[in-house]
């Protein structure tokens, strides 16, 4: 949801171990981790690879699509080749040369480049991308004032080592509550909410998989978390409406 993980004590981990470690970023353009005493932008990376999204549900948006970082020389040179069609020579090498230039096909490619407006749109979002963070910073302070003193109402924190986009701002309901009660309550106000994550073991498609340990936290955080909206161009009033119906959904059940 944006909020990064304590990676420096992942990688000890994989590291210890000979383990590759790929960063989910999918939510984390923006965020902030602290490593060796400063705060430096997530995507580095300091892992082997991360990931991030561009899906029109994340802060910055090129209609969908995504991206990759790396630190290691021959894997960047891989992943270029197996976005294009496993071509040698970009089209663009190709296309600006003096010299008759036949590309080749070394390996099995394909075809995950971004296209050039969607390329033209990112680099606008990213021109965007500071005040954006800023003003979600700014709305998360706010729900934590206006969700305070509300007895069993979880707000989320952010550790001493992170600093979130604030993608999501995900609250954990009092025990009593039943969570489809309070989204539905809300909905019927006009205000749409989302549950906390989504278990993909716990879908249909995936039930005759062996689960080997159980994943109680996520689940938990699926079946007593739910979503608020946020988002960039929210008023007070719109915020303080949330906040006051969250209130009453809860204290009603």
């Amino acid at each position: 949801m944006g909020m990064p993980c304590d990676l420096a004590a992942v990688l000890e981990i994989a590291r210890r171990h000979g383990l590759p470690v790929v960063e989910d970023a999918a939510c984390a353009m923006g965020s902030e981790i602290a490593w060796d005493g400063q705060f430096e932008k997530i995507g580095r990376p300091r892992s082997d690879i991360a990931c991030f999204s561009f899906h029109p549900r994340k802060i910055m948006s090129t209609g969908d699509g995504g991206m990759l970082t790396t630190a290691n020389a021959e894997w960047d040179a891989k992943f270029r080749l197996l976005r294009q069609h496993g071509m040698s020579i970009p089209d663009t090498v190709r296309h600006g040369s003096p010299q008759v230039i036949f590309e080749q096909h070394p390996v099995l490619g394909y075809n995950y480049r971004m296209t050039d407006i969607q390329a033209a749109v990112g680099r606008e979002q990213l021109k965007r991308l500071p005040d954006i963070v800023a003003s979600r910073r700014s709305l998360a302070r706010r729900y934590e004032e206006l969700l305070a003193n509300n007895i069993g109402l979880i707000a989320p924190l952010e550790p001493a080592y992170a600093r979130s986009n604030w993608q999501s701002y995900c609250v954990r309901l009092p025990s009593h509550c039943d969570q489809r009660t309070v989204m539905q309550t809300m909905l019927d106000a006009g205000i749409a909410t989302r549950r906390g994550v989504m278990c993909s073991h716990r879908e249909a498609v995936y039930a005759d998989a062996p689960l080997r340990v159980p994943l109680r936290n996520s689940e938990a955080a699926q079946d007593e978390c739910v979503i608020l909206p946020l988002y960039p161009q929210m008023t007070s009033a719109e915020q303080e409406q949330v906040g006051a119906l969250l209130k009453k959904a809860c204290a009603i059940q």
